[in-house]
């Protein structure tokens, strides 16, 4: 479904392969290799062509869809992150750019870590631990959170998630695609709190 979709979206465009490349600072075989579906992409190269077509993550690796209607089973989501150790994130569901959302589902196991690529400015990000301990860095800054608290960080700069102690820690994420504006450093907000 990639593989189309990235076909679809380019040809949509008026994009030659090269083009689409060039826009997205992936290779020609990575684009390529991906409308063939001989690829498995990462998570960071669906975002660059995500961002690139102008389409959402979760349309990006969708089949394609009337009005906007979606339903999906939790148990359905598509894992676009793993590791041999079990840890996973999971696109639960999403909406296309302008004011892009996607619902995400995480588990990271002791030891495991996730490094993100930035997002466009004005994106945010907004974590909800229901689970474990997990350490979020974001630039030079690193907090910890525990269950039930959440954390909201301005996503345009590189940021890294790592479980901390023995216990696996399990989160939500939603990602908002906003516009230029700014919103206040990452700080945490705990049961109670304002």
């Amino acid at each position: 479904m990639i593989g189309a979709n990235t076909r679809r979206y380019r040809l949509a465009l008026g994009w030659s392969q090269d083009a689409l490349a060039t826009a997205s600072g992936l290779s020609k075989g990575t684009v390529v290799a991906i409308e063939q579906q001989r690829s498995n992409p990462s998570v960071a190269t669906l975002c660059a062509l995500s961002e690139t077509l102008g389409v959402g993550l979760s349309t990006l690796i969708e089949a394609p869809a009337g009005p906007l209607v979606k339903q999906r089973r939790v148990g359905d989501a598509v894992t676009l992150w793993s590791t041999e150790s079990g840890s996973c994130a999971k696109l639960l569901i999403g909406t296309d750019p302008p004011a892009g959302v996607e619902l995400w589902e995480w588990q990271l196991r002791p030891g495991d870590r996730f490094d993100g690529a930035a997002h466009p400015r004005g994106t945010t990000e907004t974590i909800r631990v229901s689970a474990g301990v997990l350490e979020v860095t974001v630039g030079p800054r690193s907090t910890e959170i525990t269950a039930d608290d959440v954390l909201v960080f301005q996503a345009h700069d590189r940021h890294t998630y790592r479980c901390v102690g023995d216990s696996v820690v399990t989160f939500s994420m939603w990602i908002v695609v906003g516009d230029e504006g700014e919103m206040p450093a990452p700080h945490t907000l705990r049961p109670g709190a304002g």
